[in-house]
């Protein structure tokens, strides 16, 4: 419990977790002695914790910015893995369509062991008013919504017109009709179904009751065929058996409304206030003053004046106050955190709740002046380069200090710096496979700024109480900053040769192997699809740790465009580092499609962001979109990209075709005459439809009067349902598909998984075919619908020793993922979404060598690869990856000592990753009730891939024997060691040139070392696929 503000002394400062970039937003964390904060919370906030080896214990509150998706698309994660670091409760403080966001996360988003108390800025309250968001012992917290005037533009927003009563017992309850007002407290309540013990939590606990049987009148009336007749059954679906409400359920025919404009444009400004500090008593002090030993003292420590016996004084008493005796106290310290742009500046600058603080204007309306110790200014150049801006920044008074944060022009600084030095020493062995996050602009611009303002960057820091200045804080070893520019690549590299010679021998060696390799001297007859490039985005599962990323992979193909892979958080923000500013202009441009496998949210929560950037590079080209209906009423209910957009056209080109109707194999008609795909389903008699069909057309005809409202905007298609209207539109949007991108056929068979999910084949009509797994067990449809796949990208969550807990969980071990390509058939597997416990190098089974073979009659084994975040390869090279394969070993072997690795606060992270937790299903929990004990293996039982071998990997066996595993082995143990003894470079003698890392074997993730968060709960999980 914390302490009362009369005995409470607040010890807290501020720090930039991240900064505007690339792949970050701002992000603050504001931390007290027994509480901590977060201002802002971007794609990235919950990897930048890892990365800057901070924990979340005692987050109690988040903190909006705004109500673009880019200031909140981390929340989610974030909420996630604050749960399973055992966190209880978190406030979500924002703008007024912060619950609605959160809501319409509702299918893949889900925590019974969290409550989420939403605070958003009251849509009673008009822009500019300042009101109470937030109060805890530790700080008061004032906001204020800079809400934009509306303006014309292309695509409406909701009308005020036909809104219905607040009643959510009643049949004809729509949330999309719902007033503003209303809708935000509807989705207050889906926000506390979500998560905690809401009333879908209780239901599913609640013993079944009977219902009660029909009465004698009621036994002579003819039954009805209608549904919502039914006494177990309300027409409202969010109306429990038992009266009670479930508002979470992601029902198609019950979407909300889509938010306006203005919502998306509200910008938020925060006033934190700590409470006033009481000085400490100064007993010397209180002797000189006469002030008698006991009650008396109490008093002045509590605030207190008191009086005094003093014969000289008039009336022979004096007054002593608090401050005569109490030194260091006095007003708490006020943080503001300002979020503006363009279009609110004016509404900032005109508002007189900031006159209390800025010292010329509390004198001229006769009130005290509040001294503000810091300002944080995430608003644009547009806006602090003005004057009036300065003006208003200079009147807060010499004392306040700025820090200005960029969101549009910012330095092209990395936070993730594990992955980016990670990245450059693989280009070592091949600079054309493993492309380093190259920076631009490390460094903010020389610009004549306002006295005791300066840029923020990633570890700005400042004091609070005691105050002190704005300061950067130092970078550990292990986050050394990566700042190096595509054109200081080769000094870097170079560096790291002279740093690490044995690794460097090893890379050299593996070059001589390739080129003295019969593929290298005879190159076979190339193949369709040899050209195609393999960009892998996202290789980890679950969370995003600091070396790999949650899952996304890019496919570029020649003549044809791009498809995408899953979308998970900060897929775009992987785009911007591994691409840069044009590249990711022409991938973009140039994308075909995007594949979504199925609703774990480390696989789609990065989608809106793409498809935003999209629409602001002002690219319209049809995008085809093949995901389950529930992500499409997710991007139906979301406005930032929708909004995004130039035109109705650049909407209606974003095609969504339902996953879950792609479970066969589908021709295209121009490629297989004799096959193709069903007829779309219509009366042969003229009779009237069934009552199902005709049901679906009211949610029809009620999604066009949503439109017609400006309810909704995106889709224009009927993408719900098996109306005959549905399966037109449907069956439309395939034979474009097939017929725009040349495919021969396509499936996406389900896959074994926990929920539903999808695997994905598609064949193009010049002769290649590729195979995406998603998330699965070894599956016997994938292995039809695979069949001659050119390549296959299969996940391989597990090593082999666990194939046990990958039953359990749904996924696969290195070896059944090989098995899978080998019945298929595949010439090229590429392995990925491996567990966060190998988070760099997985440990695979030993390699075997392939045959190399013209013959295509002749069985070989197919070329196996695994993955790395940036990585980019073409399938043709895929065979030179198992050359790599022992420098690889060299540069990630683990010591058996470790590095030590810890950071402040509770296991957070670590507890997912060694319990193998997806927090978009897992919710934190033991899947089987026990725990595994194969985590506390010695690493010495771990054998990484021999690279004496080539690309094919076995399932079983080991062909080189135990004597050679343990001289392999110690080998290793003798390089690191020695590796070990070179002393690592100050970064601060390295000024003037490339600085390459120096230390490869730190560990995975960083992870909170403190005492663990409590037990973890056990039993079965929660289901979140619906």
């Amino acid at each position: 419990m914390a302490p009362s503000t009369e005995t409470y002394q607040p010890n807290w400062h501020v720090r930039a977790l991240s900064a505007p970039g690339p792949d970050t937003d701002l992000s603050l964390h504001v931390s007290f002695d027994n509480a901590r904060f977060l201002f802002g919370c971007g794609e990235g906030t919950q990897r930048a914790f890892t990365q800057k080896r901070m924990g979340m214990r005692g987050l109690s509150a988040i903190f909006v910015g705004s109500g673009e998706a880019r200031s909140r698309a981390g929340l989610a994660g974030v909420l996630m893995t604050a749960a399973d670091g055992g966190i209880s409760k978190v406030d979500i403080v924002g703008p007024p369509d912060m619950s609605h966001y959160l809501s319409t996360l509702r299918s893949s988003v889900i925590r019974d062991s969290l409550t989420v108390n939403m605070r958003s800025y009251p849509r009673s309250s008009s822009s500019g008013e300042s009101v109470e968001l937030f109060k805890s012992p530790n700080i008061t917290v004032h906001g204020i919504a800079l809400i934009p005037q509306p303006s014309p533009d292309n695509i409406a927003g909701p009308s005020s017109s036909t809104y219905i009563p607040y009643d959510p017992q009643s049949p004809s309850f729509r949330p999309s009709k719902l007033s503003p007002s209303d809708a935000q407290q509807w989705c207050d309540r889906i926000v506390g179904d979500i998560f905690h013990n809401g009333p879908k939590a209780r239901a599913s606990r609640r013993p079944y009751q009977p219902p009660p049987p029909p009465s004698s009148s009621d036994s002579t009336k003819p039954r009805s065929r209608s549904r919502s007749s039914s006494p177990r059954r309300s027409a409202n679906p969010f109306v429990n058996p038992d009266g009670t409400i479930c508002s979470s359920i992601p029902d198609t025919r019950y979407p909300l409304p889509l938010p306006t404009k203005q919502d998306v444009e509200t910008q938020m400004v925060y006033i934190c206030q700590a409470p006033d500090v009481r000085g400490k008593f100064n007993v010397e002090k209180a002797n000189q003053l006469g002030v008698p030993k006991g009650p008396a003292r109490g008093k002045l420590t509590r605030g207190e004046a008191i009086e005094v016996d003093d014969p000289s004084a008039e009336g022979g008493k004096r007054i002593i106050k608090p401050e005569d005796c109490l030194l260091g106290g006095g007003p708490g310290s006020v943080l503001i955190v300002v979020n503006c742009s363009e279009k609110t500046k004016s509404a900032l600058l005109d508002n007189n709740t900031f006159h209390k603080y800025q010292p010329s204007k509390a004198a001229e309306s006769g009130v005290e002046s509040r001294l503000v110790h810091l300002i944080v200014h995430r608003v644009p150049k547009s806006v602090w380069d003005s004057e009036e801006y300065k003006d208003w920044m200079k009147a807060f008074g010499e004392c306040t200090q700025h820090l200005i944060a960029d969101p549009v022009n910012h330095p092209d600084r990395t936070v993730f710096n594990s992955a980016a030095w990670n990245t450059l020493q693989l280009s070592l062995a091949d600079p054309e496979i493993f492309v380093p996050p190259f920076v631009s602009s490390p460094h903010p611009p020389s610009i004549d700024l306002p006295p005791n303002t300066s840029f923020l960057v990633e570890g700005s820091f400042c004091r609070m109480h005691q105050p002190g200045a704005v300061t950067v804080v130092d970078t550990h070893e292990k986050d050394l900053p990566f700042s190096i520019t595509s054109s200081e690549a080769e000094v870097a590299r170079e560096t790291i040769r002279q740093d690490m010679p044995e690794y460097a021998i090893a890379c050299d060696q593996a070059h001589q192997a390739i080129l003295a390799d019969p593929r290298s001297t005879h190159p076979p007859t190339p193949k369709v699809g040899d050209d195609i490039t393999v960009t892998t985005l996202g290789t980890g599962s679950a969370i995003p740790s600091k070396y790999r990323n949650v899952s996304s992979t890019h496919i570029d193909i020649p003549g044809l465009g791009g498809i995408l892979l899953d979308t998970g958080e900060g897929t775009l923000g992987q785009m911007k580092r591994r691409f840069g500013k044009e590249g990711v202009r022409k991938l973009l441009g140039e994308l075909r499609m995007i594949f979504i496998s199925h609703m774990h949210a480390d696989h789609h929560l990065g989608l809106n962001s793409v498809l935003e950037e999209r629409f602001k590079l002002g690219i319209t080209s049809p995008l085809f979109l093949i995901a389950p209906t529930n992500i499409a009423l997710n991007m139906q209910e979301s406005a930032s990209w929708q909004y995004s957009a130039t035109s109705r056209e650049a909407l209606e080109n974003v095609v969504f075709i339902n996953i879950q109707r792609l479970g066969f194999k589908m021709f295209n008609g121009k490629n297989r005459e004799k096959e193709s795909a069903p007829p779309l389903p219509t009366p042969t008699d003229g009779s009237k439809l069934p009552e199902t069909e005709a049901e679906m057309d009211q949610w029809e005809r009620e999604g066009l009067e949503d439109r017609e409202n400006g309810r909704r905007v995106w889709p224009f298609t009927n993408v719900y349902g098996f109306s005959p209207a549905a399966s037109g539109d449907h069956w439309n949007a395939v034979h474009r598909l097939l017929d725009e991108l040349s495919f021969r056929s396509i499936w996406a068979p389900v896959v074994p998984h926990r929920g539903r999910a999808y695997g994905l084949a598609i064949e193009h009509s010049s002769g290649w075919k590729i195979v995406y797994s998603g998330d699965t067990k070894p599956s016997e449809e994938l292995v039809q619908a695979g069949r001659d796949a050119t390549l296959l990208i299969h996940e391989a969550t597990l090593e082999d020793d666990k194939p046990d807990v990958a039953a359990v969980k749904g996924h696969s071990t290195f070896s059944q993922a090989i098995d899978i390509g080998k019945r298929m058939k595949a010439r090229h597997i590429l392995l990925n979404h491996f567990s966060q416990r190998y988070p760099k190098l997985p440990k695979l089974p030993t390699a075997v060598p392939s045959t190399i073979d013209d013959d295509s009659t002749t069985a070989v084994q197919p070329v196996v690869s695994i993955s790395f975040d940036f990585m980019s390869i073409k399938i043709r090279d895929m065979w030179k990856m198992a050359h790599y394969m022992e420098p690889l070993s060299l540069l990630f072997v683990e010591t058996d000592e470790g590095d030590g690795e810890t950071v402040e606060g509770e296991g957070s992270v670590l507890k997912a990753v060694e319990n193998d937790v997806n927090p978009s299903l897992d919710g934190g929990r033991e899947v089987s009730g026990k725990k595994t004990k194969q985590n506390n293996k010695k690493k010495d039982d771990q054998i990484p891939v021999s690279a004496t071998h080539s690309a094919a990997i076995p399932i079983q066996g080991d062909e080189n024997g135990p004597e050679q595993k343990q001289k392999s082995k110690k080998s290793l143990k003798k390089e690191a060691s020695r590796a070990a003894k070179r002393s690592a470079p100050s970064p601060g003698k390295n000024d003037g040139q490339p600085l390459a890392k120096r230390r490869s074997t730190d560990s995975a993730v960083a992870v909170n070392g403190g005492t663990s968060g409590g037990k973890e709960d056990e039993g079965e999980k929660m289901q979140v696929d619906v």
